[in-house]
């Protein structure tokens, strides 16, 4: 198979991810009362890439071929996708969901930066784990549990910095961007250790089965060995991954220098 057979036929629509996907849509549009918007839309992307990691060409390659491609869905769904769906959720919606006294306890509980943060860079770091990776890679339950544990992860570690709610975020905006930036530090101190590990720290990638009769193509059309491929995605969190971070600290700059000091910033 060549690579255009494979982006064609590589598509697996899962019922769980797609009925799920779904969902998101419709509860979303019932709360809004299907009004359209630059936030429906991004709860839209969100929702989207969510079944791109999940159903496309992108998770094959992730789960039967390429290290690199598997580290590309959890910075999907970890940084991008979560944070995409709460910028999409409007502050009054937000409000209706948290209005039950239990989901605001545990709101004000999330919410606090010594427990978000260690969720959502704790996540990141614990399935890159090699023994905790490579048994979710043969364990169906623990392969099904990892997107949703990182995309949960990925809500929480965002909602002190992108709460549609703006008592919820954390402020003043230097101590977010502080919270930020450790998180660039770790991820690239993740990415490092991976990148110039000395062996193998997934090894199931070394020898795929091949399902799709793409890995000839891998290895030799596009030239990606297993070791270039662990590099790449080691790499894949180190640069992209921090780029992330230091992305959300200037757009938070750049709005708190251009707002007046009385007006709360809105995400």
């Amino acid at each position: 198979m060549n690579a255009t057979g494979f982006l064609v036929s590589a598509w697996d629509l899962k019922p769980a991810a797609v009925a799920g996907c779904a969902a998101l849509l419709a509860a979303y549009g019932i709360a809004v009362r299907f009004r359209f918007s630059a936030r429906f839309a991004a709860w839209f992307a969100g929702v989207g890439l969510i079944l791109l990691t999940t159903v496309s060409p992108l998770a094959a390659l992730a789960h039967d071929y390429l290290f690199s491609a598997h580290m590309a869905d959890h910075i999907l769904l970890v940084l991008v996708a979560p944070s995409l769906l709460l910028i999409g959720v409007p502050a009054g919606t937000a409000e209706h969901w948290l209005g039950h006294p239990r989901f605001q306890r545990a709101e004000r509980f999330f919410r606090r930066p010594a427990v978000a943060w260690p969720v959502g860079i704790g996540a990141m770091a614990s399935w890159h784990i090699p023994a905790v990776f490579n048994a979710a890679m043969s364990h169906p339950v623990l392969r099904a549990a990892e997107p949703v544990s990182l995309l949960v992860a990925g809500a929480i570690y965002w909602w002190p910095i992108l709460s549609p709610i703006p008592r919820s975020r954390l402020n003043p905006v230097p101590q977010a961007a502080a919270y930020l930036f450790t998180s660039c530090l770790a991820c690239t101190s993740m990415g490092i250790v991976i990148t110039f590990a000395p062996r193998l720290l997934y090894p199931q990638y070394a020898h795929p089965a091949d399902l799709y009769g793409i890995l000839p193509v891998i290895r030799e059309g596009w030239g990606i060995s297993a070791s270039l491929d662990q590099q790449i995605g080691g790499l894949l969190m180190w640069v992209p991954g921090c780029l992330i971070y230091l992305t959300a600290i200037m757009a938070m700059f750049g709005r708190w220098y251009t707002q007046p000091a009385d007006s709360p910033l809105e995400a």
